[in-house]
């Protein structure tokens, strides 16, 4: 039999301090990296029906930031804007973390999508998927709710 005593000094109650308000609370958002204005972009809906949150840059330039600050589950972009294009985003995200899932939304261009392969290849990219543009909605959800279950979010789950 221990005294209550002992087992104060044998098992000493550690109080652990609250999280500091220094550090920003985690999280789960999904970067868009977009050159377009469009208001109401379909991915935007689809993350904000599957509740992950959405984050907006417009260029490689833009995303270098917010990889840092935001640490986002994946990466959706344009394979070939306007102002932008998907290659630079590759190297960018290679740069930051090669695992992070990314997902280009293409035109089907089959030239594109041998480079998409050739680039992911070169610079270590392990999760690089592609989709025709944002009519592909199951493709959209799919990559989603694998990102967001990969990235902890197990109140996501596939149907």
């Amino acid at each position: 039999m221990v005294h209550i005593g002992t087992a104060a000094f044998l098992n000493p109650v550690v109080e652990l301090n609250p999280f500091s308000d220094r550090l920003d609370p985690v999280r789960h958002a999904v970067l868009i990296v977009r050159d377009t204005d469009e208001n109401q972009d379909p991915v935007d809906a689809i993350c904000g029906f599957l509740e992950i949150g959405a984050e907006h840059a417009s260029s490689a330039d833009d995303l270098r930031p917010l990889l840092r600050g935001i640490h986002p589950i994946a990466i959706i972009a344009d394979l070939d804007g306007k102002h932008q294009d998907g290659y630079h985003i590759m190297k960018t995200v290679a740069a930051y973390d090669p695992d992070l899932p990314v997902l280009l939304l293409t035109d089907g261009n089959p030239a594109l999508l041998g480079a998409v392969d050739a680039i992911a290849e070169l610079h270590g990219l392990t999760r690089v998927a592609t989709v025709i543009g944002t009519s592909d909605i199951g493709g959209l959800v799919d990559f989603l709710c694998h990102a967001a279950r990969d990235s902890g979010m197990t109140r996501l789950l596939r149907v």
